[in-house]
């Protein structure tokens, strides 16, 4: 690959940034996300394990989980401190009054591409950087190595507890509860190059000196229980002030490669109080059954944003079956959102805020923000009057949701 095509993927990649189902970047290749609707009957493969009934008051509770992406060595900047997290934990109005906004964080990644040092990797099925270049799942030392980049000081986790710090020095006061952080759990994917499903089952690492083969469901739930305990362990070494470890998120966007092993980890989480979150695509395969798998908490990708030949409906289409199927909704933004980066979606970010008032969700429900790397700040820092327009219009519609006021936080 050229110089210049590795600028223009990279480019493309920050603007996507990690959705999966998104409708200018399927879930595989040649096959779209409304190809693949879910069934009633429960399909052959899937863990038919007894879900663990979950008590509400033993789970942490949240409102609204705004992802963050970071690892991979595609994304800019690579590490990033109080400069960028202190946007996403509080903002100051119109009128100067400084609130809280997010109140929990997940920190995910799909893939590691081979540019700028990156190893090549990918945490999840059929999700690439490119055809041709990642060819291998991640193994334990990537997972490790994923590990350590959350609990880097001034970074990632250390700097969303340092920006609540400030926070309350701006306020006066401490948040009434401390904000949750949620960690996304890799795919054990079965075999070292995704697409081959010939290639090596044993490639991943060992658990108690014995080598796992990820031809069995065990060795992968094995795999999954020891990553959660290293995340447990870090958390628990860098003894934070503000924020606590809520819960899990399970990366996969559909249940296609993990159905057999998801509910024995939901099992697993509920037994320690963490909640299990899952955000499949628009429609994705078994997402009707999420209760079933043992989620705590569902929320469903409109995938509207991204492509400006979907109709409103869709947004409408998504409120009605999330009401079906008690799940949350996911609001989808990332920099096309931006006037002064020439593209002006803000519309369809203000169709979200509109449909989800409509239908119910902005009161009711819990939410979570997919806004592709950081265009929360870039909205904040744009020297467009538009584009600032719409970061205070965001921002009050956030913090002033009556959800809050179930959590006090109001």
């Amino acid at each position: 690959m050229t110089a210049a095509a590795v600028t223009l993927v990279s480019l493309l990649a920050l603007l996507s940034c990690g959705k999966e189902g998104g409708e200018d970047n399927p879930p595989e290749y040649g096959k779209k996300p409304q190809e693949q609707k879910d069934t009633a009957s429960t399909p052959p493969g899937t863990d038919t394990t007894a879900v663990t009934p979950v008590d509400p008051a033993s789970v942490a509770d949240y409102s609204d989980m705004v992802l963050l992406y970071g690892y991979g060595h595609h994304r800019s900047p690579y590490s990033w401190g109080r400069e960028y997290t202190d946007h996403y934990v509080f903002y100051t109005d119109r009128t100067g009054h400084t609130d809280w906004l997010f109140d929990a964080f997940l920190f995910l990644e799909f893939m590691d591409p081979p540019v700028s040092g990156g190893a090549g990797k990918t945490f999840i099925t059929g999700y690439v950087w490119d055809e041709d270049y990642i060819r291998k799942s991640a193994n334990q030392e990537d997972w490790d190595n994923l590990i350590k980049y959350y609990f880097v000081k001034d970074t990632a986790i250390d700097a969303i507890d340092k920006s609540v710090d400030e926070g309350a020095r701006l306020m006066g006061k401490a948040p009434a509860y401390k904000r949750q952080i949620v960690i996304g759990i890799p795919e054990p994917i079965k075999t070292e190059d995704p697409f081959n499903e010939y290639s090596s089952n044993t490639y991943w690492g060992s658990v108690d000196g014995r080598q796992l083969n990820f031809s069995s469901p065990e060795d992968r739930i094995t795999a999954v229980k020891w990553y959660i305990d290293r995340c447990r362990e870090e958390f628990a070494k860098a003894d934070f002030k503000n924020v606590e470890l809520g819960g899990f998120y399970w990366v996969a966007e559909k249940s296609t490669h993990t159905a057999d092993i998801i509910a024995r980890i939901g099992n697993y989480l509920k037994g320690m109080n963490y909640s299990f979150n899952w955000i499949p695509y628009f429609h994705a395969e078994g997402y009707t059954r999420w209760k079933e798998f043992g989620f705590t908490y569902a929320f469903m990708q409109p995938n509207y944003f991204f492509n400006d030949t979907i109709p409103y409906e869709r947004l409408v289409e998504a409120c009605n079956d999330v009401i079906k199927n008690d799940m949350g909704l996911e609001v989808e933004f990332d920099g096309k959102v931006l006037v002064s980066w020439g593209y002006g979606y803000g519309g369809r970010l203000r169709d979200y805020m509109k449909a989800f008032k409509d239908y119910g969700a902005w009161e009711k429900s819990r939410l979570v923000y997919y806004q592709g790397s950081w265009a929360v700040k870039w909205l904040h820092d744009s020297s467009s009057a538009e584009d600032q327009e719409l970061y205070y219009d965001f921002c009050d519609w956030v913090s002033t949701r009556p959800y809050r006021t179930k959590l006090n936080e109001q």
